[in-house]
């Protein structure tokens, strides 16, 4: 199970690099500036803890800066954790399957809070509001469960050996016995 999370982790790390990619790309492409999304959910969540961004104007603004993306990170790694978990419960999607699972994962994980904070509403987005969305994020899901899916296959693929040299070992060491019970 520890396995696969960490798995997961990586991949959803991964993930969140293709999804700041494909932002960043979008920006580049239309001129469009950042969403200050992340940055006003960092407020709000500085209101409701009761707490202050320490520093002068500019020092504060770094910090959300910073503390939005670091959150979108962490919602970027936590898909990719429960992705992880999910298939160590035996849930073995197609990779576009699974992409699309973690598009919706992630999209959910970002968006739900910001929606409860009141930070944003998904009812009144426009067509460009939803696709400056859902693309980065549907980046973000394929590239996860591919990661995942090849990360899988070398896991596989290294435990099979281990057990061939293992086999090996056994007969050599004149077990055969023991060497077909292992294979079976």
């Amino acid at each position: 199970m520890l396995s696969s999370i960490a798995r997961g982790a990586a991949a959803g790390a991964a993930g969140t690099t293709a999804l700041h990619a494909a932002t960043y790309l979008d920006m580049t492409l239309r001129g469009r500036p950042s969403s200050s999304t992340p940055q006003q959910t960092i407020d709000k969540i500085s209101e409701a803890a009761g707490t202050d961004i320490p520093g002068d104007a500019e020092q504060k603004e770094s910090r959300k800066s910073g503390l939005g993306a670091l959150l979108g990170m962490v919602t970027g790694t936590t898909v990719g954790v429960g992705y992880g978990a999910l298939h160590a419960l035996g849930w073995r999607p197609p990779v576009l399957v699974g992409g699309v699972v973690a598009t919706v994962a992630a999209m959910a994980g970002s968006s739900a809070p910001m929606t409860a904070l009141g930070v944003t509403d998904p009812r009144k987005w426009s067509t460009s509001d939803w696709l400056s969305d859902a693309l980065p994020h549907l980046a973000y899901g394929l590239v996860t469960a591919a990661t995942f899916s090849m990360m899988e296959e070398n896991h596989r693929a290294r435990r099979l050996r281990r057990r061939l040299r293992r086999m090996a070992k056994l007969r050599k060491a004149g077990k055969p016995a023991a060497a077909r019970a292992l294979a079976s």
